[in-house]
């Protein structure tokens, strides 16, 4: 039985979406292949994972970390670089598997690396360019040291070919999906309990998923502030994202709905549980989703799983996966977004058309077939 050593190291960030990926695909994996052995190797989670066997290790740099600043950055890396196949390798494992971008330095067995995106060296002012250059020297050696690459998008493998110079034969395809809990079947009660829950107005647009400038939250405060009709109907536009202090990659998102008289219109939610994430997207009149950049574009498929009507970007991944079941939009195009938000809030035919094509195309993807194609990577590189 071949040992598969994965590394756990999203776990310690349960909200990213590299941790949303690394659990689905480690719940899925040993029903797909009970025939594997799977050990995850774990920092800080707790999580467990039936089939799996779940191993905590630490690295040199954990004593110095603190939880922040660069000796925390420091112990990231160590750990997925050293500390991990280390551990991996006193085991004897047969195959590590890291869903970050640092593989690592040195392993006897084959290396499978999931890259979901190349968002520091594809979006401009992301990083400063000594940043920048260091990250793709980092992304070089990593891809190097891959027996196979995995990437989320065929627009993510374009990226890793157009950027990085790796041939498209070294990188798989493997989706992501929205897992069964996003579904079009209201819970009797939801939409009570989370008004009460999150203070939320009866009828509202929704924004989730991130707050950093690529998401292009700013776009759609403008739109808002343009499409006045749904406004002065009583809808609210919900903004889901914890603003830090501006910078290069925060823009002052509170500022600009001052700015815009928006105040009464617009309600921010820091954040929300997790497990009310579903009925949320089921109590919208429509989700909006505006950002410039994805290596995949999960907020879109989730809301479109719950037959909630999409308004999406049509920028890097989004086009491939909302297919026709979104109402595709220029990112930075304002006027293009307000005439769209007004028509989706206006006309229940558009409503039904884009709540009943949502689940259909969400249902397209599967964690189950994510899994199934990761396990044939594995097998392929084994079996070399």
């Amino acid at each position: 039985m071949s040992e598969i050593a994965i590394s756990g190291l999203p776990l310690d960030y349960p909200r990213s979406g590299t941790a949303i990926y690394l659990t689905n695909l480690v719940r899925w994996l040993p029903l797909v292949a009970p025939y594997m052995d799977f050990r995850l190797f774990v920092r800080w989670s707790k999580q467990p994972f039936p089939g799996v066997t779940v191993e905590r290790i630490s690295s040199p740099a954990a004593p110095l970390s603190g939880g922040s600043g660069l000796a925390a950055r420091a112990d990231k890396l160590l750990w997925e670089i050293g500390s991990f196949p280390a551990a991996a390798a006193i085991r004897g494992s047969d195959l590590l598997h890291s869903p970050t971008f640092a593989a690592p330095v040195i392993s006897s067995a084959p290396v499978v690396v999931t890259i979901h995106d190349l968002i520091p060296l594809a979006v401009p002012g992301y990083h400063r360019s000594r940043q920048s250059a260091l990250y793709s020297r980092l992304m070089r050696a990593t891809c190097r040291r891959a027996g196979v690459i995995i990437t989320v998008s065929e627009h993510s493998k374009r990226d890793i070919v157009r950027l990085l110079g790796i041939p498209e034969d070294q990188i798989r395809v493997t989706y992501e999906a929205a897992d069964e809990r996003f579904n079009a079947k209201p819970e009797p009660g939801e939409a009570e309990r989370l008004r009460a829950a999150y203070s939320l107005p009866e009828k509202y647009l929704l924004y989730l998923g991130g707050a950093e400038r690529r998401k292009n939250i700013e776009t759609l405060i403008r739109a808002w502030a343009a499409a006045g009709a749904p406004r002065r109907e009583g809808i609210k536009l919900v903004v889901v994202a914890d603003f830090p202090r501006p910078d290069r990659l925060y823009l002052d998102i509170p500022k600009l709905i001052e700015e815009s008289s928006l105040q009464q219109d617009v309600l921010v939610l820091r954040i929300v549980d997790e497990a009310d994430k579903p009925a949320l997207y089921r109590g919208a009149v429509a989700f909006c989703f505006p950002s410039r950049y994805e290596g995949f574009g999960l907020p879109i498929l989730e809301a479109m799983a719950c037959g909630t009507p999409v308004l999406s970007s049509d920028a890097t991944s989004l086009q491939e996966v909302a297919g026709g079941a979104a109402l595709l939009l220029p990112p930075d195009d304002v006027s293009s977004w307000a005439e769209a938000i007004v028509q989706v809030c206006s006309s229940e035919a558009e409503r039904k058309r884009l709540g009943e094509a949502g689940p259909g195309r969400a249902a397209r993807f599967s964690w189950r077939q994510t899994a199934a194609e990761t396990v044939t990577v594995y097998r392929g590189l084994l079996e070399r």
